[in-house]
């Protein structure tokens, strides 16, 4: 890459990054202050968790639009503002629904189609995927951190301390838009798509694929959190505060592990049969859990094996969806994936905590465990529904090659 094209990669990358650290952070410790929020039930804990999500989805394509026409740097300084507003109502909420109402302006802040607008005008197409593998890359670096670091703040501040950090992170992701990113020339930015064209590319079966998949891969993110923490809490003995100390080497080694298939994946052209397994080690960790609730050693190593299962999904699926279009059409690709995600994840906290609800800690986990399946299966099938399309087939996608992701 060019040093400009370095440039914007880093700066796109931090945005990424702490924006998404802010978000991630509140995940596995929004649960543990159920009995303290007033007004709070174990279903408008998972829409607590999960309407961020809704917001970021329903947002993506008018952010997109709005890029368009005013420019990438205004919009994205508009939303990430919408993000620090609303970290900072959450930390001077103390009842559900004012925390429900922060979560909702959190994800207003649906930034994330116009970054990769943003890499797309400042990269040439000869780096772009690297690129897109960067972008990637640093937000599962974020999900990592986040979930690790949420408890440490929440063991010195509690949750008004996490969504302070939130809102430091966001202030600090303003900065690279002055200081690092390479002015965008007028004529540079490409449009997104129109909402034909998305409809259009929904139909598409690689990005189809990649977009069932990370809604249902979210889905159980969503869920999970919901009764994980209180478990992990439960089963270690030790008190809410403390449960960074969990979650830290739990992420460290799911990392560690997911690093293989990933690398197998890439280099063997096998998303499908890994985006499986990743699928029933998800299934398997929470099956682990459910049924030995309570126990150190099960519940530590279903973790493990659940994280691991959840960290090889969220890095083939992104990878799988660049690599299969072109890139004109890779921003609406990217927005209909970044509406699903988002879906998904508004989705599983409310299945989350209504299960909770209904079923118990227990009923969440064996619920858990039939999406990983089903996450399983629809990856299996996913070799199939992705063959290599010959060009008059392409042509109604308006796409360019394919290529075989089994």
């Amino acid at each position: 890459m060019s040093p400009l094209e370095r440039r914007a990669v880093s700066g796109l990358s931090f945005i990424y990054v702490a924006r998404m650290l802010g978000l991630f952070m509140l995940m596995p410790v929004l649960a543990l202050e159920n009995d303290q929020l007033r007004y709070s039930t174990p279903l408008l804990l998972g829409l607590a968790v999960g309407i961020y999500g809704l917001a970021q989805a329903l947002l993506q394509f008018p952010f997109g639009v709005a890029s368009d026409r005013f420019g990438r740097k205004r919009v994205l300084v508009f939303g990430l503002l919408i993000f620090v507003l609303g970290s900072l109502l959450g930390a001077v909420s103390h009842n559900i629904w004012g925390v429900i109402l922060a979560r909702l302006l959190q994800g207003g802040g649906a930034v994330s189609s116009v970054l990769l607008a943003t890499a797309g005008d400042l990269t040439g197409e000869r780096h772009r995927t690297k690129a897109m593998a960067a972008i990637g890359g640093s937000i599962a670096i974020a999900y990592v951190l986040g979930v690790a670091l949420g408890p440490v703040f929440y063991g010195f501040s509690g949750l008004t301390g996490v969504f302070l950090a939130a809102a430091g992170l966001g202030i600090l992701a303003l900065l690279p838009l002055w200081k690092l990113i390479p002015p965008i020339p007028r004529n540079a930015q490409t449009r997104m798509g129109s909402w034909r064209d998305a409809l259009r590319i929904f139909g598409y079966p690689p990005v189809l694929t990649a977009s069932v998949g990370i809604f249902i891969l979210q889905m159980v993110l969503g869920a999970s959190f919901v009764v994980l923490s209180p478990e992990l809490v439960k089963a270690m003995h030790l008190p809410d505060a403390a449960v960074w100390e969990v979650y830290l080497p739990v992420m460290l080694l799911s990392v560690a592990a997911m690093v293989y298939p990933v690398m197998y994946a890439e280099k063997h052209k096998r998303h499908g049969r890994m985006l499986a397994l990743s699928g029933l080690a998800i299934a398997g960790g929470a099956l682990i859990m459910g049924m030995l609730s309570g126990r150190f050693w099960p519940v530590a190593v279903g973790a493990v094996i659940f994280f691991t299962g959840y960290n090889m999904a969220s890095a083939i699926l992104p990878s799988m969806m660049s690599r299969s279009t072109t890139p004109e059409q890779r921003g609406a690709a990217s927005g209909v994936y970044s509406l699903m995600q988002f879906i998904g994840i508004f989705v599983g906290g409310v299945v989350g905590g209504w299960g909770l609800g209904i079923a118990g800690e227990r009923g969440v986990f064996y619920l858990l465990a039939a999406v990983g399946l089903l996450l399983a299966l629809h990856s299996w099938s996913g070799k199939r529904m992705t063959p290599l399309l010959e060009p008059e087939e392409l042509k109604k996608y308006k796409l360019g090659r394919s290529y075989d992701i089994e």
